[in-house]
């Protein structure tokens, strides 16, 4: 009987033992599902901002095609009030600008030359496929309009866009293709979003929504 009281005596402490182990190796297990969720959700809410951020910026796009009411619509307007993202200019000037006519496109196309866009105003000659990636249009920055820091919350740099501008001959009317890209806070993160806006003439201050979708690798 004195044998077997200190048996159990001596099992005691190592079951207690093995049960503090499984009690922290559970504990452990609960924290790292907590910390792994909570990079989840603080990845999904940056993400989430990042598509917010995007729809944001189509607005400030189609004010950018539409242009300030007094802007200059002369060709030979070139004083220094005049809004030169929406006038032709001279002929020895080399600005990028938004047609307001199908007649100005092929200067807008002259001038952009084997560049496809600058400063966010674009003129392709042919619809490309790697165009509806996200990846084509991270890989070319340095050609979009930044969006100014006191339009993201974020500030400078975390936000931009293209306008690719294709012309609708039959109807003397211009479609544009607005890409937005827009960065997170989290390393990597990032949305690249794309619309189509179109207006019943080039220089109509209102136009409709035709299409939207975030594009993807």
């Amino acid at each position: 009987m004195s044998h077997a009281r200190h048996a159990a005596h001596g099992l005691a402490l190592p079951t207690l033992m093995g049960l503090l182990a499984m009690a922290s190796l559970a504990t452990l297990l609960a924290m790292r599902h907590l910390w792994v969720n909570e990079l989840l959700l603080n990845a999904e809410a940056d993400q989430l901002r990042t598509r917010h951020k995007a729809q944001a910026v189509l607005p400030l796009a189609v004010q950018d095609i539409v242009g300030p009411s007094n802007a200059a619509s002369s060709p030979s307007d070139t004083s220094p009030t005049t809004d030169m993202r929406h006038t032709v200019g001279t002929d020895t000037q080399t600005h990028v600008f938004f047609p307001s006519s199908v007649a100005d496109y092929p200067v807008l196309r002259q001038r952009l030359g084997a560049d496809i866009c600058r400063a966010g105003i674009c003129a392709p000659t042919v619809l490309d496929a790697s165009a509806n990636t996200a990846s084509y249009w991270k890989a070319n920055t340095a050609s979009a309009m930044p969006v100014a820091a006191q339009d993201m919350p974020e500030g400078a740099g975390t936000a931009g866009y293209w306008v690719e501008v294709w012309p609708r001959t039959e109807s003397g009317q211009f479609i544009y293709r607005i890409t937005v890209l827009t960065n997170g806070v989290l390393p990597g993160s990032s949305t690249v979003l794309q619309a189509i806006w179109t207006r019943p003439t080039p220089t109509a201050t209102s136009g409709q929504w035709q299409s939207w979708h975030v594009l993807h690798n």
